[in-house]
C-alpha cells in the first residue's frame, strides 16, 4: 500500500503577531462560514507551502504575517515533520523542513530544500518520497514528445483546486485553459500517467529544427498566455468601472477639483472671519476683566468713605451727648463733682463739617462712576455674546455645511482616480496585447518557415481506466443527488473531460461545473486510493459549492445553480467517506447541524464577538 500525506496543521506567523492556526484531520476537513474571512488565502497558503511559485496575495488584516508553516503527517511511516516557507521576495525560492512538530520546532533544526525539482535537495522530490511515488517521466512537449520530470506539482491540478478554477469551462486537470498553456501537455500526460500507474519513457531533446520550431511555439504559447491574461483583466477592470471614456473622466476630475478650491477659498473667508471675531471677543473679556477689576477697587475705596463718614458722625454725636451733661453730688461725700470744661472749637467742627459734606460728594460721584462701568461692562458683554452667537454660526456652517461637502467631493475626486487609473491600465493593456500580437505574427511566420519533423503523437487514455475513473465520479455525482441513477458519465478523449448523459460539462452553469469538477478530483482519489495508485491522499477544493450571481452571464450561458438538497447531500457523502482519506473544503456553504457532528468542522463567522472571525486572529 501506497503511503500518503496528512495535512495536520496550517500555520501563519509573523513578528508581534499572533499565531494564525487552522487544524486537519483525517477525514472531512470543512471550513465554512463569511465571504471575506481569510478562506480562500489559507487555500493559497497551502499551495504556496507544497511547492507553488505564487506568493499568495495577503488580505489588509494578514499584513505582518511573513512566514507559513504546514505541519504534515506520513501515514505509512506515521512521522511528523514541518514546512517552513517565507512570504519575502528574497527567501521565497527555498523551502525549509523540520522533522518534528511545530509545537517543537524550537528544539529542531531545519534543513534546507529547493522549490525548483531538479535541485539535489527538492520539496518536490521528498514529498514524492513520502508518497512513495515511481513516476519520473511525462511529456512535455506534444510535438517532438520529448519529456521533463514528473514532480511533486504534476499532482497539484488533480488534488488542488481554487475558487475560480472550480467553475471553469476547460477539464479540471489542467490549471488553465490548455489552448495557449504551455503545461497542457505536462498537465495530460500527468493525468495519464496518475491514472494508469505507466510512467513515460524519457527522451532527450535534439538540437535540430523541430526544437527551433519547439521554442518558437512556447514564446508563442506564453506570448498568448500573457495576451489571454490581460483581456481577462481588460475585462474586469471594464465589468467593474461604467465609466470608460478618459476624456470625460478628466474634465469630471477638474471640474469636481475646481469645486473643491472655491469651498475651499470659502472656507478661508470663514476660517479669517472666525479668527478676527476670536480676537476681538479676547479684547472684549480682557477689556472686561479689567472694568470688573476697577468695579471691585471703587467698591473699596466706597466701603472707606463710608467708614470715614460713620468716624465723622460718631464725633458729632459724642459732642452733642457730652453737652448734655449735668453737675452732680458725690454719692459718697456729698460735694459737687468739678468737670473740667471740655474744650470745643467752632472752626473744628466747622471743618468736620466740610470733610463730610466733601466726602458725600465724593460718594455720590463714586457711586455714578461704579454704576457707568457696571453699564460699560453690561454692554461689552452682549457684544461678546453677539460674538459668540457669530462665531457659533461660522463653526456650524463650517462642520456641518462646507467641510462634509469637501469630504464628499474629496472622495468622489479619489475615486474617480481610481477609476482614470483602471481606464488607463486598460489602455495600456492594449497597447500590450498589440505588441504581443504583433510578436506571435513574427513568430508564426518563422515558424512556417522552419522545418519540421513529425513528432511522436500522444495515445488516448484507454477505455479500461476511464471506465473506472468514470464510474467512480458516478458513483460521487449520484450519492448527491446530482443526477439520476440511469444517468451516464463518460469521458470525452477530445476534450478530456467529463459528459453526462452526453452533455458537455462547458454547458453546465457555473454552480453545476463547480460540482462536476470537484467530483473529478475526488473520484481520481478514490480511484487510485482503490486500485493502491499513487497517490497524496488529500484534495483540497476551494468554493466548490458556492455559485457566484454578482453580474450577468454572457449571451447563451445558463445558470445551472445548485440546490439546497445537492449541497447538504454532498456534504453528506463526503463525511461518510473513508477516513482514510484527507478532503479540505473551503466554502461558504455551511453543512447543516447534523452533519457538522461527523466531520471535522471549523467556522469563520466573520465578527470577532461571535466565534472566530476568521484565518487571521484579531
Amino acid at each position: 500500500m501506497h503511503s500518503r500525506l496528512i495535512l495536520k496543521k496550517l500555520i501563519l506567523t509573523g513578528n508581534g503577531k499572533r499565531d494564525a492556526v487552522i487544524n486537519f484531520h483525517e477525514g472531512l476537513n470543512v471550513i465554512a462560514g463569511a465571504s471575506d474571512t481569510g478562506k480562500s488565502f489559507a487555500f493559497e497558503c497551502i499551495n504556496y507551502i507544497l511547492g507553488s511559485s505564487e506568493v499568495p496575495s495577503c488580505p489588509p488584516e494578514a499584513k505582518g504575517y511573513q512566514t507559513v508553516y504546514m505541519e504534515i503527517k506520513d501515514s505509512c511511516q506515521q512521522e511528523i515533520f514541518t514546512l517552513k516557507r517565507d512570504f519575502s521576495k528574497d527567501d521565497n525560492k527555498s523551502i525549509f523542513i523540520c522533522y518534528s512538530e511545530y509545537k517543537d520546532i524550537g528544539q529542531s533544526s531545519f534543513e534546507k530544500l529547493s522549490a525548483i525539482h531538479k535541485a539535489k535537495k527538492s520539496l518536490s522530490k521528498k514529498l514524492l518520497d513520502m508518497c512513495d511515488c515511481p513516476y519520473e517521466t511525462v511529456i512535455g512537449n506534444k510535438t517532438k514528445g520529448t519529456s521533463q520530470s514528473f514532480t511533486f506539482r504534476s499532482f497539484i491540478p488533480m488534488i488542488m483546486m481554487g475558487e475560480l478554477r472550480v467553475t471553469e469551462k476547460h477539464s479540471a486537470i489542467y490549471r488553465m485553459n490548455p489552448k495557449g498553456s504551455n503545461f497542457s501537455t505536462a498537465e495530460l500526460t500527468s493525468f495519464q500517467t496518475v491514472i494508469s500507474g505507466n510512467d513515460y519513457e524519457k527522451i532527450d531533446k535534439k538540437d535540430n529544427p523541430e526544437i527551433v520550431k519547439a521554442k518558437l511555439r512556447g514564446q508563442i504559447e506564453e506570448l498568448s498566455h500573457m495576451i489571454d491574461e490581460l483581456r481577462i483583466e481588460n475585462a474586469n477592470l471594464e465589468a467593474k468601472n461604467e465609466i470608460k471614456d478618459g476624456q470625460y473622466l478628466t474634465k469630471k476630475i477638474k471640474e469636481t477639483n475646481e469645486f473643491i478650491d472655491s469651498k475651499n477659498e470659502e472656507v478661508k473667508k470663514y476660517e479669517i472671519e472666525f479668527e478676527q471675531l476670536q480676537m476681538e471677543s479676547d479684547d472684549i473679556k480682557r477689556k472686561i476683566y479689567r472694568l470688573n477689576d476697577n468695579i471691585d477697587k471703587f467698591h473699596l475705596l466706597k466701603k472707606n468713605y463710608l467708614s470715614d463718614l460713620e468716624r465723622l458722625e460718631f464725633i458729632f454725636d459724642a459732642h452733642d451727648l457730652t453737652q448734655q451733661l449735668v453737675d452732680v453730688e458725690c454719692p459718697i461725700c456729698h460735694s459737687h463733682m468739678q468737670v473740667e470744661e471740655a474744650e470745643s472749637s467752632n472752626d473744628y467742627f466747622i471743618a468736620l463739617s466740610s470733610e463730610r459734606t466733601k466726602i458725600e460728594i465724593q460718594l455720590s460721584e463714586l457711586d455714578d462712576t461704579i454704576s457707568d462701568m457696571q453699564s460699560e461692562v453690561e454692554e461689552e458683554e452682549q457684544i461678546l455674546k453677539d460674538i459668540e452667537i457669530k462665531s457659533e454660526s461660522i463653526s456650524q456652517e463650517l462642520n456641518t455645511i462646507l467641510l462634509p461637502v469637501i469630504s464628499e467631493k474629496f472622495a468622489e475626486v479619489q475615486a474617480l482616480l481610481e477609476i482614470q487609473e483602471q481606464v488607463n491600465l486598460i489602455l495600456r493593456n492594449n497597447e500590450k496585447v498589440k505588441k504581443y500580437n504583433d510578436r506571435i505574427s513574427d513568430l508564426t511566420n518563422k515558424m512556417d518557415n522552419t522545418k519540421t519533423d513529425k513528432g511522436n503523437k500522444i495515445e488516448p487514455v484507454a477505455e479500461s481506466y476511464l471506465s473506472g475513473l468514470c464510474n467512480e465520479i458516478y458513483v460521487l455525482l449520484r450519492e448527491c443527488n446530482f443526477i439520476e441513477k440511469e444517468a451516464e458519465v463518460k469521458f470525452n478523449n477530445t476534450t478530456h473531460d467529463l459528459e453526462i448523459d452526453n452533455k458537455a460539462k462547458a454547458s453546465f452553469g457555473k454552480g453545476a461545473r463547480a460540482i462536476i469538477n470537484s467530483a473529478f478530483l475526488l473520484g481520481i482519489m478514490n480511484y487510485c486510493l482503490n486500485r493502491d495508485l499513487c497517490h497524496p491522499g488529500v484534495v483540497v477544493l476551494d468554493s466548490p459549492l458556492t455559485t457566484y450571481k454578482e453580474k450577468d452571464k454572457k449571451n447563451g450561458e445558463n445558470d445551472e445553480s445548485v440546490g439546497e438538497g445537492t449541497k447538504e447531500k454532498f456534504y453528506t457523502m463526503l463525511a461518510n467517506e473513508e477516513t482514510s482519506k484527507q478532503i479540505i473544503i473551503f466554502d461558504n456553504e455551511e453543512p447543516n447541524e447534523e452533519v457538522k457532528g461527523k466531520m471535522s468542522y471549523l467556522h469563520f463567522s466573520g465578527e470577532a464577538s461571535i466565534g472566530r472571525k476568521g484565518f487571521i486572529p484579531e
